[in-house]
């Protein structure tokens, strides 16, 4: 059944719901995951491309906290131990570009100290990965971080985490992008977020086809 058709032949409750959700998240996600779930099995109904939309969005809220807290843990760690150089010239009130930002040092303040780099600094997530490139490459896994610039980028811009734009299951990919998330939290935090997800998996699988399981993300193991 073409998409158009599905959505035609929607009864009035279901079609209430599509005409008040989609004008939040957008048609286009409504179709990426009715195309997507057509080349699994044509059995498709509004419950299951509705399930799948609750629970991206489900998974964006959750991630959305952890990527902050990661985000949080990692300028924490910054701000303690680093400083701008004695002979930085400073010239912005904030600084959000690592490419802009002056020479800096290992702080020899003590850490409580609130120095002018901690007063400017305003490093977006991609360019924290930057100044922990080039200044602290062994405190945290860079290539980890990059992954999780991707996966952060796809929840900041509400883009579908298991579905792309090709109707093709990005599931794989988000998967390993939240576990290297998983692995970089501090404290109990991987508990926290394994615990959320999951919970949400399981409800979701609960709600669908069980042809469309598979597009589900892998419970995840307890750490």
């Amino acid at each position: 059944m073409l998409y158009i058709d599905f959505i035609s032949s929607l009864n009035d409750e279901d079609r209430e719901n599509y005409n008040k959700f989609s004008k939040i998240r957008g048609t286009q996600q409504y179709k990426i995951i009715y195309e997507t779930l057509l080349k699994i099995d044509s059995n498709i109904t509004y419950k299951d491309v509705n399930s799948f939309i609750r629970y991206d969005k489900a998974l964006k809220d959750v991630l959305f906290k952890y990527l902050g807290t990661l985000e949080e843990y990692i300028k924490n760690d910054i701000l303690l131990n680093f400083d701008f150089s004695s002979d930085a010239i400073i010239k912005k009130e904030d600084y959000h570009f690592f490419d802009k930002l002056p020479k800096c040092i290992e702080k020899s303040q003590p850490k409580y100290e609130i120095t002018e780099f901690y007063k400017r600094f305003a490093l977006n997530f991609r360019d924290i990965v930057s100044f922990v490139r080039e200044y602290c490459p062994n405190k945290f896994d860079v290539n980890k971080l990059d992954d999780i610039v991707y996966l952060r980028n796809a929840v900041m811009h509400h883009s579908p985490l298991l579905f792309s734009y090709n109707f093709e299951s990005t599931k794989d990919i988000t998967m390993i992008r939240i576990k290297k998330l998983i692995e970089l939290l501090p404290l109990d935090y991987p508990k926290y977020i394994i615990s959320e997800i999951n919970e949400r998996t399981e409800k979701t699988t609960n709600n669908i086809n069980n042809s469309f399981i598979c597009l589900l993300l892998d419970i995840l193991k307890e750490v």
